[in-house]
């Protein structure tokens, strides 16, 4: 084999965080000018005290850009207060508290939030409304949301798609320990997995 012919062809990847829009535009750039290029997002997160450095595992998670309308599983905090479910469901909010408050901030206007409420399923989904992040205390962040499904009612027995079908459905397996549960949904995903939990959620009500 000829020298010349030896590592003729190389392809590009860079690596940087999923929140560096700049670079996330740069690589789009130069990939529209037909350079063999990929990014590969990384993100670092805190559970329980502990950080963790996580890459995106392209196709499995194709989310890249946080301003990307995305679904997002979101979770109740029903292992902390069992009330925290009607504090969001009554005021058409998706709030977390104390040390998870700052998950709010990964979520925008127009991405879909899926209730996860523990030892249940998703009970609701709901889209985000413009506007900001509020903080009606110390302890609590919100963003106002507009749900898209039935949502459960204080006193009255909530109905939910259990876990494991939402994985059915998705083809995906999340990390539910988090309060916000990775991956998340391209919006095509999150738009499908919000028409299958609305039609189960009015399906249920029925009986």
């Amino acid at each position: 084999m000829d020298a010349k012919e030896i590592n003729n062809k190389q392809h590009l990847v860079v690596i940087g965080s999923a929140a560096d829009d700049s670079l996330i535009n740069a690589v789009d750039y130069w990939k529209r000018q037909g350079i063999s290029i990929d990014f590969l997002p990384y993100r670092i997160y805190e559970l329980n005290g502990e950080k963790y450095f996580e890459f995106f595992a392209l196709p499995y998670d194709k989310h890249k850009n946080p301003g990307d309308i995305k679904g997002v599983l979101f979770d109740t905090n029903r292992s902390w207060d069992e009330e925290s479910i009607w504090y969001m469901m009554e005021n058409s909010r998706v709030a977390a508290f104390g040390d998870a408050k700052r998950f709010v901030e990964y979520v925008y206007p127009g991405d879909i939030v899926f209730f996860s409420h523990k030892w249940t399923g998703l009970v609701a989904a709901a889209r985000v409304k413009k506007g900001n992040i509020k903080a009606p205390d110390k302890e609590t962040l919100y963003r106002d949301v507009e749900f898209l499904t039935p949502i459960p009612k204080k006193g009255e027995a909530i109905r939910a798609v259990p876990f494991g079908r939402v994985s059915e459905i998705t083809g995906k397996t999340f990390f539910w320990a988090r309060t916000i549960k990775v991956p998340y949904l391209s919006r095509d995903e999150a738009d499908y997995l919000a028409k299958e939990l609305k039609a189960y959620l009015e399906k249920s009500n029925e009986k």
